[in-house]
């Protein structure tokens, strides 16, 4: 599913290059694409149709996929310390209006909870 992905987004051209800072080179892969405060139109539509091939995608291919069952715990807790470093969402939340002590519970225990 990655390789298709990252066959998929390889053609994209943005009009605004992103430079990842290091919490997010730390769990995204060299495909992931960064969407925000899209301008055009055409983008848009890119984003949007992209989205739906790759759900389309997912929705197909997950049944198929088979592994072994393991104990994620480190790397969901990896996932989730890197994630709780973004400083846009706990910006964005405050842009709507939600209390920063609230914003800052649901970022560190509901959103990206850590196992213990």
């Amino acid at each position: 599913m990655m390789e298709w992905f990252a066959n998929e987004v390889s053609h994209l051209e943005w009009s605004k290059p992103r430079k990842l800072p290091e919490w997010a080179t730390n769990i995204f892969s060299t495909s992931m694409i960064a969407a925000g405060n899209v301008q055009k139109e055409e983008e848009l539509v890119q984003i949007y149709e992209l989205a739906m091939r790759t759900l389309d995608e997912y929705i197909e291919t997950v049944s198929e996929i088979r592994g072994t069952p393991g104990d994620y715990t480190e790397q969901q807790n990896y996932y989730a310390i890197n994630q709780k470093q973004n400083p846009h969402t706990p910006r964005v939340m405050a842009s709507l209006g939600l209390d920063e002590e609230d914003v800052r519970v649901f970022i560190q225990d509901c959103l990206f909870p850590e196992i213990r």
